[in-house]
């Protein structure tokens, strides 16, 4: 450990100089069929499993930087229609196509005699990470796993969730869930359950080790764990059941969300499915391909929306009380009148 200190090396640039480049690993990228630069497309970012590289990411990163590429004129960007947006974000890819063909094309260059032989992988190849492009990956996360020479395609269903802007006005801890502008976390402005979740975690190691694991988005104050801090972080994982305290705020479920489910098909990988170019002076034994798209071109949609307040309650009951017994509100004030002057007169 000395040495990698004298060498200036903490735990964070030693996992960042060991992991397999973006610029090795990807050979080939495309998206909705056209060819693009992986560079373009892809960053390197933290998750849960360390150093990624990631597609279509617009969550935490070191310092709260949200890098953005630039815009290229023939891929769609999301627009809030909610209005919560706190800040333009032209970084997250959508598409309205569906199908095979459409969506993310990637050929991976595996490099299997990159592996240590003390790796604790059992494989040679990828574990591919879905999730939420607003949520850092560690709560919420699907993976799928993909060896050398297989192909795999990767077809996703999404699930969304509304809200109608009513539900404001229900207390939070009675609705269960956070609108995305309505409770603040420290590392960003856009509430999300996963966020919040990590940075509860955060915190919790953070008091209790004077450090976070190097694998959080951090600002550059905040200490990083080291070798010497691994006991303290296993046993604050281990009792952090018993040790758990609320987090601040309380993470709720989010008021308009996405969710996502997965299926996936896995063949063996054809080269001649690919131009020339791209497998030409390569060993086809360390390759992999990897699709992934919309299963279809519709989705359920779940909308959360007040079905009944205090003043519908009174216009209802009132409205029915009136029907039935041929009285109204003024009614009712009117012979508790009358009976408030029957009991003063009768007491005189």
């Amino acid at each position: 450990m000395s040495i990698l200190k004298n060498h200036y090396f903490t735990v964070d640039s030693l996992m960042e100089e060991v992991h397999q480049k973006c610029e090795n690993l990807l050979l080939y990228c495309a998206y909705n069929r056209k060819v693009k630069n992986c560079g373009d497309i892809f960053e390197l970012i933290k998750t849960y499993e360390g150093y990624c590289c990631a597609f279509n990411y617009a969550a935490l990163n070191d310092d709260g930087d949200i890098s953005k590429f630039t815009k290229d004129e023939d891929i769609e960007y999301y627009e809030d229609p909610s209005g919560e947006a706190v800040q333009p974000n032209e970084r997250i890819i959508v598409t309205s196509e569906s199908g095979r063909g459409s969506g993310l094309s990637v050929i991976f260059n595996v490099e299997p005699e990159d592996y240590p032989v003390w790796s604790s992988t059992p494989y040679f190849g990828a574990k591919i990470l879905l999730s939420d492009p607003n949520d850092y990956p560690e709560i919420t996360v699907l993976y799928k796993l993909i060896s050398l020479r297989e192909s795999i395609d990767i077809k996703v269903e999404p699930m969304l969730f509304q809200c109608e802007n009513d539900i404001r006005y229900v207390a939070p801890e009675k609705r269960g869930c956070w609108f995305h502008n309505e409770a603040f976390l420290e590392h960003t402005d856009r509430y999300s359950y996963e966020t919040c979740k990590t940075e509860c975690k955060m915190q919790r190691f953070l008091e209790s080790c004077g450090c976070i694991p190097y694998k959080y988005p951090r600002e550059k104050t905040t200490p990083v764990c080291e070798f010497k801090n691994l006991q303290c972080l296993q046993n604050t994982t281990a009792y952090r059941f018993e040790r758990q305290r609320p987090c601040i705020p309380v993470c709720y479920m989010e008021c308009r969300d996405k969710r996502y489910s997965i299926t996936s098909d896995l063949t063996p990988f054809v080269p001649e499915l690919f131009s020339s170019n791209i497998t030409n002076g390569r060993n086809i034994s360390e390759l992999s391909a990897l699709q992934v798209y919309f299963a279809k071109s519709s989705c359920n949609t779940y909308n959360l929306m007040l079905l009944m307040d205090f003043n519908h309650f009174i216009a209802t009951y009132g409205g029915i009380f009136t029907l039935s017994f041929g009285a109204s509100i003024l009614t009712l004030c009117e012979l508790v009148y009358l009976f408030v002057s029957f009991l003063l007169s009768k007491f005189r």
